[in-house]
């Protein structure tokens, strides 16, 4: 079933029957992903087959809405949430939750005004400059590294117009909303995210802090990243780092895909560095996925890592828990999947 909106004609009809009343133009629009694969993962003395999913793409379902205001402003709504579709739960402990957005804006000229549950603007960065999207057993660890946020709750965000010469910005704030006598309180994260894109050439870069229950565990986290398309290849790059007290963890990753007929290779190496420790890891990863339509993906990919002494990071999957390794260790993944967008 392709996408589709649902207009308000009740409204419309509604609006015609009551003389003097009149009624703005909205659409409501149901979507979603659902994605499911098998993926293997293996430790250094065990392993895991199964069924897994969002090897691609997250798999989700969601609404959204706009209406038009007049006066050159509208208003919007969205609302998603994921589920598995290896077992048909949701992922919000078994349920189904708009806890992967849920917001609702005013745009115009002066650009958006959005309100609630939201990606932080600090991930966006590692989703836009990683060829596999953070899916699968080729995504990049880079903001799962040491405690920043995905998506943050009681968020306010401002987003610059989109028309102006390429570049874009957003601010952040999201409220932590606990009892506290200092000026912020545990979980109040403050961030912001600027980019040019033109033409072949884009680059990204943000910053913010996550405040924790004491100032020892506040999270700052910095990253930049930058992509051009070649048209027969297009390689990224991304720079991260987070520091979490006295912690930090800090990640460069060279990425690419390349188009190849109905399909694109995947490819990406990433070293993972704890500042002052041996606690390292090394990423390597190489996929494909071949487009049977517009709408329907099959995919797979293989990844691999290898841990410093005093690592013991390991591949999974999302519905396949990954199976450990020794410090030190490697790791190993595969997935093979379909995706099909509605």
């Amino acid at each position: 079933m392709s996408s589709f909106s649902i207009r308000a004609a009740s409204l419309l009809a509604a609006a015609a029957a009551l003389p003097g009343a009149a009624w703005a133009q909205s659409s409501v629009t149901l979507f979603g992903t659902v994605d499911v694969g098998i993926a293997h993962v293996t430790g250094d003395n065990s392993s895991r087959t199964g069924l897994a999913h969002s090897g691609a793409n997250i798999s989700r379902i969601g609404f959204r809405g706009t209406e038009d205001l007049g006066g050159g402003l509208s208003a919007g709504f969205w609302l998603e949430s994921g589920f598995a579709p290896d077992t048909g739960l949701g992922t919000a402990n078994g349920g189904l939750a708009f806890n992967r957005r849920s917001t609702v804006s005013v745009m115009g000229p002066f650009g958006e005004l959005r309100l609630g549950r939201d990606d932080s603007a600090t991930f966006l960065n590692a989703l836009i400059f990683d060829p596999f999207l953070t899916n699968g057993v080729g995504g990049t660890n880079a903001f799962v590294m040491n405690g920043a946020p995905i998506q943050i709750s009681n968020a306010i965000s401002y987003f610059l117009p989109p028309n102006i010469g390429g570049f874009y910005g957003q601010l952040q704030h999201a409220a932590g909303e606990q009892l506290n006598t200092a000026p912020t309180a545990a979980g109040e994260y403050n961030g912001g995210r600027f980019g040019w894109r033109g033409g072949a050439f884009h680059v990204s870069g943000s910053l913010a802090k996550l405040q924790g229950t004491t100032q020892a565990l506040d999270v700052r986290i910095r990253n930049v990243g930058a992509s051009y398309d070649f048209g027969v290849a297009m390689p990224m790059l991304l720079w991260a780092s987070e520091k979490r007290g006295t912690v930090e963890i800090r990640a460069t990753q060279l990425g690419v895909k390349v188009p190849v007929g109905a399909g694109e290779i995947r490819a990406q190496v990433s070293r993972y560095d704890t500042v002052g420790s041996n606690a390292d890891w090394t990423k390597v990863a190489l996929g494909y996925g071949h487009n049977l339509s517009r709408r329907t993906q099959v995919y797979g990919a293989v990844a691999r890592i290898h841990n410093g002494a005093g690592a013991q990071r390991s591949i999974g999957a999302q519905g396949v828990a990954a199976s450990g390794t020794n410090l030190g260790g490697k790791s190993t993944g595969f997935d093979v999947g379909i995706r099909h967008f509605f």
